[in-house]
């Protein structure tokens, strides 16, 4: 469920979370975030969705909101845009329901670390609990950002055989890890997978004891190094800068590597700043900082290309995409991008040395566009580009 319109004064509350207690919970919806809205959705992969609502409310809680009409019950630019993108979603909804992802990245999600952190949060922590989900925010933005493909994947996929999907593997503030998580993310590192742990990580197992990170440790075997212990960076205490950036607040970790090598330090002591070990086929990496909560929030660009640099390696996404944020779908003999602007009107240029086709078109609209060449967008909107795979 999707909302059709705007909201003003509506919205469930969250006393008890400072982000949004004293905030008016107010967006504008207009033809361009409807067409983000929807693009999103289908780039997501759902099978299907709806807008709440048609027309809205009259009177009291929620009047004049959430609605493909104006409060005058006239239909609207969104409305319009809405029926113009759902006829397209009907026409190649074969297509799109036969369509798969293809993530060059996993992020995981996994109950037993949710729960360590909440047990965190004792009375004057409870910020705590949320601490997982900011992690989750951070490396999203990040790869989203750099249109790098990705998805999530929990803990139990892994143990039911899913980790091979994912070249990458990304390990996001995983403060609790799950005794049976070790010997899988051994066999994926062996078999050529890259496994990236960042700050703060590997503390407690699945009942909050310390997890051994000595020598002939899972840790070590699979990191190549022993974590010796955390610290927390703090402009009053110890500042610490990575590449000339300060860290501001955070953890870090004191890495002593055994068969790792380091990869990068902090400026502000010799400790190691990123790890690589060289496992079987694969490699295991650490972010000694807390890479993927440094850019919980917009406007971290440097933290962002950090994480992304030290991810990825000497992998590449199979395509680019020059000022918008691009999605891919591939389905049978086509592909799919859902490309997003959330900026003034501009032209993006999408490529790929991975992909070619022999037909590019506009799926919302039928006109017929060059790939490789500058596609016009609209300012704060998206489009929905269908291209038929050459060969």
């Amino acid at each position: 469920e999707s909302t059709g319109g705007p909201q003003y004064f509506s919205g469930g509350k969250a006393p008890f979370v400072p982000e949004a207690r004293d905030r008016i919970a107010g967006f504008t919806v207009d033809a361009g975030v409807m067409t983000q809205l929807m693009l999103s959705y289908l780039a997501a992969g759902f099978k299907g969705f709806g807008l709440w609502t048609w027309n809205a409310r009259t009177a009291g809680w929620e009047a004049g909101e959430y609605a493909l009409t104006d409060r005058n019950r006239e239909p609207t630019a969104r409305a319009v845009r809405a029926g113009a993108i759902a006829r397209a979603a009907r026409r190649y909804r074969t297509e799109l329901w036969a369509a798969h992802k293809e993530p060059l990245v996993g992020v995981l999600v996994d109950w037993d670390n949710e729960a360590v952190w909440a047990a965190m949060s004792v009375q004057g922590r409870d910020f705590f609990k949320n601490m997982p989900v900011r992690a989750r925010i951070g490396v999203s933005r990040a790869l989203i950002n750099a249109n790098v493909p990705w998805e999530y994947v929990t803990g139990r996929q892994l143990r039911e055989g899913l980790a091979p999907r994912y070249p990458i593997l990304y390990l996001p503030a995983l403060l609790g890890v799950h005794s049976d998580l070790w010997p899988i993310f051994e066999d994926y590192v062996r078999s050529g997978g890259r496994l990236v742990l960042d700050m703060p990580g590997a503390y407690y197992d699945e009942y909050s004891r310390l997890i051994p990170t000595a020598v002939g440790t899972p840790f070590e075997r699979i990191f190549g190094a022993v974590l010796r212990d955390f610290g927390f960076s703090r402009p009053t205490n110890i500042a610490y800068q990575l590449d000339g950036l300060p860290l501001g607040e955070g953890f870090v970790a004191e890495l002593d590597p055994t068969t790792a090598r380091p990869r990068a330090r902090f400026d502000t002591t010799d400790w190691p700043a990123v790890t690589e070990h060289r496992l079987g086929d694969g490699a295991a990496v650490v972010l000694a900082w807390q890479a993927s909560l440094a850019c919980c929030q917009p406007g971290n660009d440097r933290w962002e290309r950090l994480l992304i640099r030290h991810t990825l390696g000497d992998w590449t996404s199979p395509y680019t995409c020059r000022d918008a944020l691009a999605y891919r779908l591939a389905a049978p003999g086509v592909d799919h991008y859902f490309l997003i602007n959330d900026g003034p009107a501009t032209q993006a240029t999408l490529q790929s040395k991975v992909f070619r086709y022999r037909r590019v078109t506009d799926a919302v609209t039928g006109e017929t566009l060059a790939w490789g060449k500058p596609i016009p967008l609209e300012a704060h909107s998206g489009r929905w580009l269908r291209c038929e795979r050459a060969g």
